[in-house]
């Protein structure tokens, strides 16, 4: 029974401590001690990652995007992308709809830098991840951040002449714009529809 006991703890520990590490990390950003929070979203991402339970992968999604989302002095792209692609990446192994809802959030983020620094293939591929997560999450943020990512999909592909492709994803953007029910997501979908029945029309009358 003692042996047990122990292998529980052993499991339970990283989970515990992830969600843990989240929280200090919120409180000391909040007291404006954006050094300490980062360190204590770092430990949680990595306990996380650690634990491979749910809970604790979801926590590890939420921290590494709020340690990719908190301000600093100087810009660090690459640590940006680093904590967005833990995001993913834990969002997505958590199986749960608040981790994955993170990941589509920061798949899109990830979506726009990289095709900022004219990364078109790591664009295409980080919209395409906000997608499925966002589709995946069942929340309405995740729905909102899968919309916008489709739209940035479509755009891309547009200015590449993959039609198919485009009206595909302005379809995407629709179909989850309208899932959410938001305010924001009405605005992705007005968008997407408008372009999705002038592409339509020029495709007609090509």
């Amino acid at each position: 029974m003692p042996e047990e006991s122990h292998e529980n703890r052993s499991i339970d520990s990283p989970e515990v401590s992830a969600i843990a590490a989240l929280n200090r990390g919120i409180e000391l950003e909040d007291a404006q001690d954006l050094q300490g929070a980062a360190l204590a979203y770092q430990d949680s991402v990595e306990l996380g990652r650690q634990s491979q339970s749910g809970p604790g992968l979801e926590a590890g999604a939420q921290a590494a995007f709020n340690l990719a989302s908190a301000p600093d002095e100087t810009e660090q792209t690459e640590r940006v992308l680093r904590a967005y692609s833990d995001c993913v990446e834990l969002g997505r192994l958590s199986g749960r709809a608040v981790g994955r809802e993170a990941g589509a959030s920061a798949a899109f983020n990830m979506g726009l830098m990289l095709e900022d620094a004219q990364d078109a293939e790591g664009a295409l591929q980080a919209y395409r991840d906000s997608i499925e997560l966002g589709r995946l999450s069942e929340t309405g943020a995740g729905w909102v951040a899968g919309a916008k990512a489709a739209f940035g999909l479509a755009i891309m592909l547009g200015e590449s002449d993959d039609i198919e492709g485009t009206l595909q994803a302005y379809q995407d953007s629709i179909d989850l714009g309208r899932m959410s029910e938001t305010a924001e997501g009405y605005e992705v979908r007005s968008m997407a529809t408008y372009n999705l029945k002038m592409l339509r029309e020029q495709a007609g009358g090509a």
